[in-house]
């Protein structure tokens, strides 16, 4: 999932808050977390670029990179020189002073059980795929070549 966010966006903890909530259901995890941002008095570059270490997570992180303005400073310079410092700067060149990208990578803890259950009954994935729909019945065309129809 990705997000801009234009000069009027205030940052005051809903996304960290989203994020804890999307993890502590159960039912989804998140495994990456990227946020870059072009301040809108400096047009100075801050960024978070975070993965998931199988342990605490990523929200105690992010709560420091949105609360310290040091924690800030050495986030966004680890986001630079970490695995995601070139699409930090990408992002970073096409955003305008008070502008802002966000973006998430989760994974279906849910799908994993499920297809488990489907496996030991002898049954395939068909397909896996996000789609925007309210009901099954506006996706029959997908699910009829999903099951070979």
């Amino acid at each position: 999932m990705a997000y801009r966010f234009g000069s009027d966006s205030r940052f005051e903890g809903q996304l960290v808050g989203a994020l804890e909530r999307i993890e502590s259901g159960g039912s989804m995890r998140v495994l990456d977390a990227l946020f870059v941002a072009r301040e809108l008095e400096t047009g100075e570059l801050t960024a978070v670029s975070l993965s998931a270490d199988g342990s605490a997570g990523i929200i105690g992180r992010l709560l420091d990179f949105r609360l310290s303005s040091g924690g800030r400073a050495a986030t966004t310079q680890q986001a630079l020189d970490g695995p995601a410092g070139d699409t930090v700067r990408t992002l970073g060149e096409t955003l305008d002073p008070g502008h802002a990208v966000a973006a998430v990578l989760v994974e279906h803890v849910w799908a994993n059980t499920l297809g488990e259950a489907v496996a030991r009954i002898g049954g395939t994935e068909a397909v896996s795929e996000m789609v925007d729909a309210g009901g099954l019945t506006e996706i029959a065309d997908r699910l009829r070549i999903a099951a070979g129809g």
